[in-house]
């Protein structure tokens, strides 16, 4: 009998306080041994150390030797419940050596797990990743991989590229994330190439973190590939804190150009960048609609006043983009003023309507500058309804309708005018918390009178005439009404004689 049946014989006759160091890892062992209702939530997650350095959780379960690593696993794996699982050590100990075995072959028969996070592992040689092969190999319902603060040395990261390459094509959700220069800072361009390419592999994956992560040029083109996968829908890619330089930006404007799926980048941190390369990134907001709904660049000085200024007018016919975060990026009052004009340009009707209804955020540094109706501006896109806001943007702009543009379609589109008035006159609730709602259907009012004035002004008889003719042929009902019924009062001829005056002076004006 092999050491894995071995617990498994011992499994329903074990008592959980002699296997366990602490009350705490015995309560753990406890539910997930005896709770598989997929119903209960009380352990849907819980941490793994070996090292207790504060007062232990109730859901950190401390290994301080191989039996109870390798009854950790063996629970796990009969487990239904269980649908995280965090990696909080540096190593496996030499202790816990005997039980990994046992961990390894007990999580392999796990597929209830979701979600991986490893923090704080050392140079382990890849033995954490290792021992999860079995587990990668069965489980079809795993979607969140994540590797933070990790050593990443070359041993490690080709050992994680394996259990990548070796998952269910499940993985949604991969972060490969390190901080400053404290963890992986030895990694070398092409190192995380394999990782890379075994997401390609991996056809629902949808939000890749790589951040502060040294990529290379070769890793970059690694990327890039995974960017033109038809094979995958990456939804969300967050390479910030790395060294991307222009030609960089280069690789990745020229793949966006022909990838429908990400809504979301983010390169924040990256001082590589000059403002040729901003201005190169800037064009992907421009030209055909995009899928991109989120650009987050902040923490770039070198963007500046001229780099908001260009950004700003690439998205001067973006209807996608809701999100551009420009934080901390050495903007000032001159490099937000376009975004105002951008939101709402007041320069006419037209360009009022034309103006962008999309954009929701730029950050938070443009309230520094008092622009305050950015802020206000912002708030308003959030409406679903763009028509609205185009409506609440043009009347709370404008005193007077410059209608002589329409006048060559003459009065074709008035009655379209009027409609759109009376509708706007419907919706002032809408407009702005706190505004005088009658002051505003006043407005309302005085423009539809301006309006109606200035058509009648310049086509005064294609106005007088169809009004006419519409007044004689209802003095002409009336009088024929009048003539077959109308003996029966006794006032008939003296209504059908002022009937037919009237009439008569109508004709007159034709």
């Amino acid at each position: 009998m092999d050491e894995y049946n071995k617990y498994a014989a011992l499994a329903d006759t074990i008592k959980l306080e002699e296997i366990t160091s602490n009350k705490i890892n015995q309560s753990i062992l406890q539910y997930i041994k005896n709770y598989n209702d997929d119903n209960d939530k009380r352990l849907c997650s819980f941490y793994i150390r070996h090292l207790l350095r504060y007062k232990q959780d109730n859901d950190v379960y401390i290994v301080n030797d191989g039996e109870e690593l390798a009854w950790l696993g063996y629970y796990i794996g009969q487990c239904t419940n269980v649908r995280r699982i965090y990696f909080n050590f540096g190593d496996i100990p030499t202790s816990c050596s005997a039980g990994i075995e046992v961990f390894r072959r007990g999580l392999g028969h796990n597929k209830s797990i979701q979600e991986l996070r490893f923090k704080g592992l050392s140079g382990s040689d890849g033995q954490v990743f290792t021992v999860l092969d079995l587990f990668l190999k069965n489980n079809h319902l795993l979607e969140e991989f994540e590797v933070d603060h990790c050593e990443l040395t070359s041993e490690n990261l080709r050992q994680l590229s394996l259990a990548i390459e070796g998952c269910n094509k499940s993985l949604k959700n991969f972060s490969l994330v390190r901080s400053g220069n404290r963890y992986g800072s030895d990694i070398e361009d092409g190192q995380l190439v394999g990782i890379i390419t075994a997401l390609s592999m991996h056809p629902q994956l949808e939000r890749l973190y790589l951040s502060h992560m040294n990529i290379g040029s070769n890793d970059f083109t690694a990327l890039a590939t995974l960017l033109r996968c038809t094979a995958t829908h990456l939804h969300m890619l967050n390479i910030s804190g790395n060294d991307v330089d222009d030609e960089g930006v280069d690789v990745l404007v020229n793949v966006l150009a022909s990838n429908n799926t990400l809504q979301e980048l983010r390169l924040e941190s990256s001082e590589e960048i000059t403002i040729q390369g901003w201005k190169t990134l800037s064009t992907i907001l421009e030209d055909k609609p995009r899928s991109l709904e989120v650009l987050r660049i902040g923490y770039n000085s070198s963007i500046g006043d001229d780099g908001a200024r260009m950004f700003a007018n690439a998205l001067a016919n973006n209807s996608t983009l809701d999100t551009l975060d420009l934080d901390d990026c050495g903007i000032t009052r001159e490099g937000w003023a376009p975004f105002s004009k951008l939101l709402c340009d007041k320069s006419s009707v037209n360009n009022t309507y034309l103006s962008n209804h999309t954009l929701q955020n730029v950050g938070d540094e443009h309230n520094e500058d008092d622009l305050s109706n950015i802020p206000y501006l912002l708030l308003l896109n959030g409406r679903e309804d763009k028509r609205l806001v185009a409506m609440i943007k043009i009347l709370q702009n404008l005193s007077h309708f410059n209608v002589q543009p329409f006048f060559e379609w003459e009065f074709k589109v008035f009655p379209l005018m009027i409609k759109w008035l009376a509708k706007a006159a419907n919706c002032t609730s809408l407009f702005e918390e706190g505004m005088n709602q009658i002051l505003r259907l006043s407005q309302i009012r005085r423009l539809r009178l301006s309006a109606t004035f200035d058509f009648i002004k310049e086509f005064p008889m294609l106005y007088v005439e169809p009004m006419t003719r519409k007044e004689i042929a209802e003095y002409a009902a009336m009088e024929e009404g009048l003539t077959k019924f109308g003996n029966y009062r006794t006032d008939y001829q003296a209504q059908l004689e002022e009937v037919r005056q009237l009439k008569a002076r109508a004709m007159r004006r034709l």
